[in-house]
């Protein structure tokens, strides 16, 4: 790992998306309502693209094809380059805890992005960030979640919080598992935001295999639908490692 790369790429990440922020916010008070969510859809794009070229991750994309229109994305959370990885895939509205939403700069790129935000103590909070994913489901929105809840190292994948399925049920929209595996391994832990960013700055490049699985029977009901749909992410994340040493021989 190199300490010159990583405060390099630190210093360009924090400055290139502020860069994106401010030219978004420029052309959005210049842009009709009709047009307000093609420019976030662009402007996401360049910022998580960009920000994936930056910290060198290279993406592995293995499965069926992206699904238009709307549905609930599932996939395992180990760092927060899922985050990147995820909404350079599926151009989706994200489900986040919901102090992000106070992160200077960070926390306003995200109220850009639509995104969701959860206290997962609050049952309030819950019930309203439910309801949001409903709504936005509904619309035929993608809406991307971590039912673990929070991060974890290596590739195990944890009990998924049945809250984002029963969100979506009787809707009919798809409920699409994915998995997510890291080479060189990588996990946020207990470090903060900026020590985890840093160390994957560090790096050389970062390999990512993104396995996407067949969406869930949409007859389950929600405790049913978590419980499948952990089966079929930690499947895919053996794929996912799978493929990253295959592609590595």
């Amino acid at each position: 790992m190199s300490k010159a790369r990583a405060i390099l790429r630190t210093g360009a990440f924090f400055g290139f998306s502020a860069g994106v922020l401010a030219a978004y916010e420029a052309r959005r008070v210049m842009t009709s309502a009709s047009g307000q969510e093609a420019l976030a859809n662009r402007y996401r794009a360049r910022l998580t693209n960009g920000i994936l070229r930056l910290f060198g991750a290279e993406l592995l994309l293995g499965g069926p094809q992206r699904y238009l229109g709307g549905a609930l994305v599932v996939a395992n959370h180990q760092s927060a380059l899922d985050i990147g990885v995820m909404l350079s895939v599926f151009q989706g509205v994200l489900v986040s805890r919901d102090d992000v939403a106070d992160w200077p700069l960070l926390g306003r790129l995200a109220k850009h992005g639509d995104t969701i935000f959860v206290d997962r103590e609050d049952r309030r909070s819950g019930a309203v960030a439910l309801r949001e994913i409903r709504r936005r489901a509904k619309e035929g929105r993608t809406v991307v979640a971590f039912p673990e809840g929070r991060t974890f190292p290596g590739d195990s994948v944890h009990e998924f919080h049945p809250g984002a399925f029963a969100a979506v049920r009787s809707l009919g929209v798809p409920i699409i598992p994915v998995g997510l595996a890291y080479s060189p391994a990588i996990a946020y832990g207990d470090d903060s935001f900026g020590k985890h960013i840093a160390k994957i700055a560090a790096r050389k490049r970062t390999r990512v295999a993104v396995q996407l699985g067949e969406p869930l029977p949409p007859e389950l009901d929600a405790r049913s639908a978590a419980t499948a749909a952990r089966s079929k992410v930690e499947a895919l994340v053996y794929d996912a490692r799978r493929a990253l040493d295959d592609d590595r021989t």
